[in-house]
């Protein structure tokens, strides 16, 4: 991924994903008895001393990297600012993941979803962020296609989350009350949140009302 272009990258990569490749294929042929004769020879290659469970996990990843780097192009940045690949621990590592999977989960949703669950990173956080930029630059139209996406990947406690992100962008910066994200929200107690956020007491004191939720009304009865 240090590579200088797109194009360049991308014939590493495919020398890289066919390499795997090979080696997993070799395994397939490879009988009990020859793994016994071969073991504790040396002079293996890379893909000899990797597991079959290895080999399958560095092509998959490869080929995600692959769809990545066409996904952006050479305007976009240097090569390895899209890179995947790193230590799992190290930090930038991770940031630089995250970051990928953001910006990909705008253009291109699919990928960005392969991308946070093979690298298992924090879904709701990053569809969080994704919400609150779309919110914060008022892609109204991106966001609804958004979180179309999201709908059913993750579960309500979440999705309420992810929701809230961008309803708190509307109401704090844009001065705004997006309506129609309140009434997406599943839970009755985030909705009376949300509309005390975007000063609708009114809203929210009938919410609180209609959901019996007797904290809710003692709480807005305190803010009236």
């Amino acid at each position: 991924m240090n590579s200088a272009s797109q194009d360049e990258a991308l014939k590493h990569l495919e020398h890289a994903k066919m390499h795997f490749d090979e080696g997993l294929s070799a395994r397939y042929k490879v009988g009990e008895s020859t793994k016994l004769v071969t073991k504790g020879i040396r002079g293996k290659t890379a893909s000899e001393k990797l597991t079959e469970e290895g080999l399958v996990k560095f092509s998959a990843r490869v080929a995600i990297q692959m769809d990545v780097v066409r996904s952006f192009n050479d305007a976009d940045g240097s090569q390895w600012k899209h890179s995947l690949f790193g230590n799992p621990n190290d930090h930038e590592t991770f940031r630089r993941r995250c970051e990928i999977a953001e910006t990909l989960a705008e253009k291109n949703f699919d990928l960005a979803f392969q991308v946070i669950y093979e690298f298992n990173l924090p879904a709701v956080d990053i569809y969080a962020g994704v919400a609150a930029s779309l919110a914060e630059r008022k892609k109204g139209g991106q966001l609804t296609e958004f979180f179309r996406n999201i709908k059913g990947t993750i579960d309500d406690d979440d999705w309420d989350q992810v929701l809230g992100a961008a309803i708190n962008v509307y109401a704090n910066k844009h001065k705004e009350r997006p309506d129609r994200l309140i009434d997406m929200l599943t839970s009755s107690h985030r909705k009376v949140l949300a509309c005390v956020v975007c000063g609708r007491l009114k809203s929210a004191f009938q919410i609180a009302s209609r959901s019996g939720s007797v904290a809710d009304v003692h709480e807005l009865e305190l803010k009236v």
